[in-house]
């Protein structure tokens, strides 16, 4: 009889602790001085969330995107797209350690290039942004070698279509002033750029459609040595068809008399725009 008499009394005080317990939450007073009007509950249940995995991919596509961001700091010069090849050749890190400067490979298969102009007609006198891509055609990687002195040089010449250069300066190229012949001549470095299977890279270059004259003996004096003579403007391309050479420092590659890989082409009209 005592045991059923308290019992009615056991539950009225677990009753009791419920209800305070609930009142203390609501009282303004016993709130968190570290709660604030910015959801600083949800805050701090987002700290507490487990830390990512370094090793998650992000992004879709099955983690691509880790892994070429991976690819882009371990391979920087080179890879499946080089989109500004003078720049990669410039670097430090892409040059190459006693190169076997005597060793031609034969890229007639593995390598394809082409010439595009921004535009299929140019005025007399004006620039014209002319790419040049490289493309492995090979089903293995493709390493590419240029010769840097400090930096990589390109370069244009202009032919008819039946072979005459026609931008070049009259005359024979005069001797550079003494104190440029007497300077110590750059040390010629080779810088290598391997392109992936199918992968790409572009080289992104300005000419003008003008004729050139040697310049005068005051801008001679700061003339690089070893890169001969400079030049200058000496007055717009005559209207016509010709054939444009890019003049590039590939080397260690077999080819023609006609240097068709290291000198690729393609055909640009000259004439007034419409």
């Amino acid at each position: 009889m005592r045991a059923l008499a308290a019992l009615p009394f056991a539950l009225l005080i677990a009753a009791a602790a419920c209800g305070g317990a609930k009142k203390d939450a609501d009282n303004p007073e016993n709130a968190s001085d570290d709660t604030s009007g910015d959801g600083g509950g949800a805050s701090a249940a987002v700290d507490q969330l487990p830390a990512k995995n370094d090793s998650t991919p992000s992004g879709g596509g099955g983690g691509g995107g880790g892994d070429d961001s991976n690819n882009k700091k371990s391979n920087p010069c080179g890879g499946f797209e080089v989109p500004d090849l003078a720049s990669v050749l410039s670097q430090v890190a892409c040059e190459v350690q006693n190169p076997k400067t005597d060793a031609q490979n034969d890229v007639k298969d593995k390598l394809e290039i082409k010439v595009i102009p921004d535009s299929p007609r140019i005025a007399p006198g004006s620039m014209s942004n002319i790419t040049v891509t490289y493309k492995n055609k090979s089903p293995k990687d493709l390493a590419l070698d240029f010769v840097v002195d400090p930096e990589p040089r390109f370069d244009f010449e202009v032919y008819t279509l039946k072979g005459t250069r026609v931008d070049k300066p009259k005359g024979s190229e005069p001797s550079l002033p003494p104190e440029v012949q007497n300077a110590p001549v750059p040390e010629q470095k080779v810088a290598r750029v391997t392109l992936a299977t199918q992968g790409t890279a572009t080289l992104k270059l300005q000419w003008n459609a003008v004729k050139y004259k040697w310049a005068g003996k005051d801008r001679a004096k700061g003339a690089i040595p070893g890169h001969g003579y400079p030049r200058e403007p000496a007055g717009p391309l005559p209207k016509g068809q010709y054939i444009l050479r890019v003049i590039t420092p590939l080397t260690g590659v077999f080819e023609g008399v006609d240097h068709e890989v290291s000198q690729p082409r393609v055909q640009v009209m000259v004439a007034p725009m419409p």
